[in-house]
């Protein structure tokens, strides 16, 4: 019986599906503020720095933060990020990535999103998901659903 128990344990095991973490990290808090944003990111960088964006680039924005986050891990390498908040509300974040990595990143990108709803030189745009990999300066960028204004023209094919 034991036996039996205990092959029915690994069979279980090895036909489970794995588990894959979410290509956004976990740690993004659409809407958190400045503070809260803090206390999440807390043990998650090496060092933190907020400061503060004047004049806001952000549309239609009265004050503007950013966290730039030296050390957050995302795809299993450290990272800059920058996490900016808008009249206390967290609307985007910026990874920092490298040239060799963008097609290990749109594939990634490609396989949790489906294919980019818009491209550009710039852009590979997935803008059902509210995320896009910069192919200029090499970035991941998430962006919250208050944030479309600022990000979405950006995507548009380039003009031929």
């Amino acid at each position: 019986m034991l036996r039996l128990t205990m092959g029915f344990a690994l069979a279980t095991f090895l036909c489970a599906p794995a588990m894959v973490e979410p290509f956004m990290p976990g740690v993004i808090r659409w809407g958190a503020s400045t503070a809260e944003m803090q206390a999440v990111l807390k043990g998650k960088c090496e060092r933190m720095v907020v400061r503060k964006v004047d004049p806001p680039f952000l549309d239609n924005t009265k004050t503007q933060t950013q966290i730039d986050c030296e050390g957050f891990i995302f795809r299993g390498k450290p990272r800059h990020s920058e996490f900016v908040i808008g009249d206390e509300q967290l609307k985007l974040v910026w990874i920092m990535t490298a040239p060799d990595e963008d097609a290990d990143l749109r594939a990634a990108m490609s396989g949790e999103y489906g294919p980019p709803d818009q491209r550009n030189k710039t852009y590979d745009a997935f803008v059902a998901h509210r995320a896009a990999l910069r192919l200029d300066r090499h970035e991941v960028l998430f962006y919250a659903a208050n944030a479309a204004g600022d990000t979405e023209p950006d995507f548009r094919p380039d003009a031929k």
